[in-house]
């Protein structure tokens, strides 16, 4: 059953009996290739310096949750209570499966030094990876999340990175909440390089957090791709962002940074600034905003622009702007303080710009095609 730190679940008697099998110094649970049926959630609770290496055969490892009562197919604790313990989790080149009445696929509590690498989850009623109560140092990567109510839910989590992952809705799959949701209480997150593709709600939720890097990734085929509430210091940076509105702002964010990023068939609006309440701060620059190559089949014929709302403060510089349907391709209607320049405006049904803000302004060489 063991050769030293290493533990096959075949050999032990089924997964529940492996992950009981780990040493107290951790080490390796084999899963062998195989559908493994799980009813009963499957469970361990780590200790100082008890590591964990859980690893599949090339994701031809499936587990399958055939619970149908939203209990989570795998739920790993990590040393509860503690910041920095001396405790690594890794999980590599599995599959798990679950039902549309089924819970969370994996929840990682207090995810200290975590690496989940390779991995499918398709089709949980739940969240596809949920890090829970706090933890640091945590990496998802080369991941694939379809038909999962969530992608990945974090809360309380230092130094999060989220690279190369895809996610997707599938036609007559379950109605999915945001992809991916980064709570309040978060730290220092990157999402980076990922493909989020065709959800029911947001791309991404940053809620009243802080500390951020968003960049380049694919997010396409979302009412709103990236929707930040009150929250502050982000850098937005070089995404493609397709359909609805490219970026929310809402609530009292500050100092957002949205560069570099192309914004495609942006129906509602590329970038929109609600309920700023004196908030702002912000640097809008360098976008592209238009119509995508496809546009003559696309039915929604709308294309929004920049609305600063009633925020404050706010550069909007070195954007091009086409085609945009609104009244104004570039407005503020309360707020005050901006800087609006060196923007390219061209065929666009109404003004290029339209500031009725309550304080002064600058708008200087934009470029448009009016007389």
């Amino acid at each position: 059953m063991e050769r030293g730190a290493w533990i096959d679940a075949g050999e032990a008697g089924g997964i529940h009996a492996a992950l009981d099998a780990l040493p107290e110094h951790g080490g390796t649970v084999h899963i062998p290739a195989g559908t493994w049926e799980i009813d009963r959630t499957l469970e361990i609770a780590l200790r100082e310096g008890q590591h964990l290496f859980l690893v599949g055969d090339g994701r031809a490892s499936v587990l399958v949750n055939t619970d149908c009562s939203g209990a989570p197919l795998m739920s790993i604790a990590g040393a509860i209570g503690e910041w920095w313990p001396d405790l690594k989790i890794t999980i590599r080149d599995l599959t798990f499966v679950g039902n549309h009445a089924s819970g969370h696929a994996l929840v990682v509590d207090h995810p200290n030094d975590t690496l989940i690498d390779g991995c499918f989850f398709s089709g949980h009623g739940g969240t596809a990876i949920y890090f829970m109560t706090r933890g640091t140092n945590a990496t998802v990567r080369d991941c694939w999340m379809r038909d999962c109510k969530r992608a990945l839910f974090a809360e309380n989590l230092h130094h999060l990175t989220m690279h190369g992952n895809q996610t997707r809705r599938l036609n007559e799959g379950q109605q999915q909440d945001e992809h991916i949701y980064i709570d309040r209480n978060c730290r220092e997150v990157r999402i980076v390089n990922n493909h989020l593709a065709y959800g029911d709600a947001e791309g991404i939720i940053l809620d009243g957090t802080a500390q951020h890097v968003v960049a380049n990734n694919t997010i396409e085929g979302f009412a709103v791709n990236i929707r930040v509430l009150g929250s502050r210091d982000l850098a937005i940076t070089s995404n493609y962002l397709h359909g609805g509105v490219g970026v929310h702002l809402a609530g009292e964010c500050n100092g957002i940074s949205i560069t570099g990023n192309t914004m495609i068939n942006s129906t509602e609006a590329a970038v929109l600034i609600e309920d700023a309440s004196g908030s702002g701060g912000h640097v809008i620059s360098s976008n592209i905003v238009r119509k995508s190559v496809y546009a003559d089949i696309v039915e929604d014929k709308r294309q929004g622009g920049i609305n600063l709302g009633d925020a404050r403060n706010c550069v909007v510089a070195s954007n091009v702007l086409e085609d945009v349907t609104d009244e104004a391709a570039i407005v503020a209607l309360g707020g005050g303080g901006h800087v609006v320049s060196c923007n390219r405006i061209v065929r666009c049904a109404g003004e290029p710009v339209r500031l009725t803000c309550d304080g002064w302004s600058v708008i200087a060489d934009n470029l448009t095609d009016r007389a």
